[in-house]
């Protein structure tokens, strides 16, 4: 994602435009618990175990950042993801991965940048804490700027990652002490809501032989929404910062490609207004590949 003052650069320029007023946010609180949090994510999921990727396994998945006002997207970012390798070790799995991305910006499309990255996944592990990953803040959309170097993110790390914002962790505590500047964080979560949907294939799987395999061209998806609050305190002042998180995953898709959309939406001040901006990853496309 690009930095946050690129954001406020780019959206500073409707500032003054009625279309870009503050809109409310969902204020609905419903407290809900860790626990309630994991099992919604967890039933959604369901059953996929990360050692069936394969390789010439591969996703194409858009990233899309849009004013909801306006309903305009002023960024987009296009990443490819295929399996590139898989060596056995005696206890591991390494997966070799080619990412591919391109960025769009105000229409402009940037260059396209290809380069490997790698995961490993354990044999004797549970497939839930089974895959190795680099470290994915789920807490740095509101907290941290966006980072210019575009990083790979499976499906998997997303969901690892909402399934543990409703806890606060030691690192979080410290940022907010040492970089932050304020007496303590605390975190809530709230408003959690579960569904079940039948859609629609995009149309790139639509366009595959035998629609990628999807009877009637259509994909069972499950639904999962909640808020993730931040209450940043100093003295006797509570400053609060909202997100409205939803993921959409699929029990007919394989491992790497089961979420097929993550969606996060909040408030970014622009001048002396607040501007609302939601920010989707949808997947396009998928392909098998060959054990």
């Amino acid at each position: 994602m690009m930095k946050l003052k690129n954001l406020l650069l780019t959206m500073a320029a409707c500032s003054s435009l009625v279309a870009c007023i503050k809109e409310p946010m969902d204020e609905e609180q419903n407290p809900a618990t860790v626990e309630q949090v994991q099992t919604a994510l967890s039933k959604a999921w369901g059953n996929a175990d990360p050692l069936t990727m394969a390789p010439n396994d591969f996703l194409f998945q858009e990233t899309e950042q849009k004013i909801d006002s306006n309903g305009s997207a002023f960024f987009v970012l296009q990443e490819g993801i295929t399996v590139s390798k898989r060596e056995e070790t005696a206890t591991d799995y390494l997966y070799t991965y080619l990412y591919q991305n391109k960025v769009i910006k105000q229409g402009t499309e940037g260059a396209e940048s290809t380069r490997e990255d790698h995961r490993t996944v354990s044999k004797g592990t549970a497939a839930a804490t089974s895959l190795q990953v680099q470290s994915h803040d789920f807490q740095s959309h509101v907290l941290k700027p966006m980072a210019d170097d575009y990083q790979m993110t499976l499906g998997f790390e997303r969901f690892y990652g909402l399934a543990y914002a409703c806890v606060k962790s030691d690192a979080l505590d410290t940022y907010c002490k040492d970089t932050l500047k304020v007496d303590s964080c605390e975190i809530k979560c709230s408003n959690l809501k579960e569904e079940t949907v039948v859609e629609t294939a995009p149309e790139l799987m639509k366009a595959q032989d035998n629609c990628a395999g999807l009877p009637d061209c259509k994909l069972n998806i499950k639904k999962v929404a909640f808020d993730w609050v931040i209450e940043l305190k100093t003295g006797q002042n509570v400053e609060r910062q909202r997100v409205n998180y939803w993921v959409k995953l699929s029990p007919d898709l394989p491992f790497m490609s089961r979420m097929t959309e993550y969606c996060y939406r909040q408030l970014y001040p622009v001048q002396n207004q607040k501007v609302l901006v939601t920010t989707c990853t949808k997947l396009k496309n998928f392909k098998k590949g060959t054990p």
